[in-house]
């Protein structure tokens, strides 16, 4: 089958590719892993819209973030959900930020921050400062089902599904893919929008591999009582924790910088010791997590013990369930926090292309390539 471009990775930023490319009637060909788009780090997250609070750190990724919220809300506004309270809060120990620094950065990024009463949702001394903001969620499966409607009435979208890649043949006019399934298509132009799986598609291709950290994330969903359903936070910054409601599902998530990853890897393939127990999960195909009988267990112990330290006895959460999902980045982004967005051109005739990015709002950063 031909292609005027095929897409690796039905995530936001490869459906968003594709919804792109499609506007000027390309045939678009989304290759798949997974059984269903946005199954992955797409839906596995916090479902926060960042408006650049949680990078104070990290001022560019702060005012990238920031940049594109009004933009990303306005696009989405089917599956945003802006009704509820975001509070911000400034622990009293072990913060790697301060009331009075934060509120410095949020006026330089030019963020809405005012202070609030922290009796109100924090345990006497264990935050020195708390702020109302604005900052709202979305959900994954409604962004889902929405592109999936764009596709059907374009039709010159196609996306494949439970799809695995075999081998790679470079002609003079593009790629000539074949998959484990039989199915081969040939396209002029490729983008690699996989994440996690990213340098496992590059070694596919032969490319330079990026220098990646990976790790095995959970996410919590929780059931909160009635006086935390509108409302979301989240203490920082350092090893503590947020809770955001997820999305329009009715639940709260629950993530902690020190307890959601589980196992690290600075392989440049993610190599991780579950893979052991999971003959379809290896560093050169990664398998989706929920799925694995190999996964990690459950931190919710430790996490449900950090945000008991910090809010008050009054605000109740449940255990539901645990996502989980490979998250990546770039390993050099540790040291100040940011998450930048990596657009790399590995190829022009044939078109290859990579993207690289761990924030949903910052989708727009492809249209400088697209």
């Amino acid at each position: 089958m031909r292609f005027d471009y095929v897409i690796f990775g039905a995530g936001i930023y490869g459906l968003y590719a594709a919804h792109t490319l499609a506007k000027r009637d390309m045939k678009i060909a989304i290759v798949e892993y997974d059984s269903e788009s946005i199954q992955r780090a797409s839906y596995i997250n916090q479902a926060r819209v960042h408006n650049g609070y949680h990078y104070p750190r990290s001022v560019s990724t702060a005012e990238k973030s920031a940049s594109y919220y009004e933009r990303f809300v306005r696009d989405f506004s089917f599956a945003i959900n802006d009704r509820f309270k975001k509070i911000y809060a400034i622990s009293s120990n072990d913060s790697l930020t301060n009331a009075e620094q934060f509120l410095r950065f949020c006026e330089y990024v030019n963020i809405p921050a005012h202070e609030v009463s922290s009796k109100t949702y924090f345990n006497p001394g264990t935050v020195e400062a708390t702020f109302e903001t604005v900052e709202y969620t979305y959900d994954a499966a409604i962004i889902r089902s929405w592109y999936k409607a764009q596709f059907e009435k374009k039709k010159n979208v196609q996306i494949f599904y439970n799809m695995k890649l075999d081998t790679v043949e470079r002609v003079d006019d593009g790629y000539i893919l074949s998959f484990m399934n039989g199915v081969i298509i040939h396209a002029p132009s490729v983008l690699n929008a996989t994440y996690a799986s990213t340098n496992q598609i590059l070694e596919k291709f032969k490319f330079e591999l990026f220098k990646t950290k990976y790790e095995i994330c959970e996410v919590i969903l929780m059931d909160v009582s009635e006086n935390f359903k509108n409302i979301g936070v989240t203490v920082m910054d350092g090893p503590f924790f947020s809770i955001m409601p997820f999305g329009e599902t009715g639940s709260h998530s629950l993530t902690s910088v020190g307890h959601t990853p589980h196992e690290s890897c600075y392989d440049s393939l993610p190599s991780f010791s579950c893979q052991a127990g999971n003959d379809f999960c290896t560093p050169n195909q990664l398998a989706n997590c929920n799925t694995c009988i190999s996964r990690p267990q459950s931190a919710w112990n430790r996490m449900h013990q950090l945000s008991k330290k910090y809010l008050i006895p009054e605000i109740k959460v449940t255990f539901k369930e645990s996502l989980f999902a490979v998250k990546a980045l770039i390993s050099a982004s540790e040291l100040d926090d940011s998450r930048p967005t990596i657009i790399k051109e590995f190829s022009k005739q044939p078109s290859f292309i990579s993207v690289f990015s761990g924030k949903f709002n910052t989708i727009y950063d492809l249209e400088e390539v697209l």
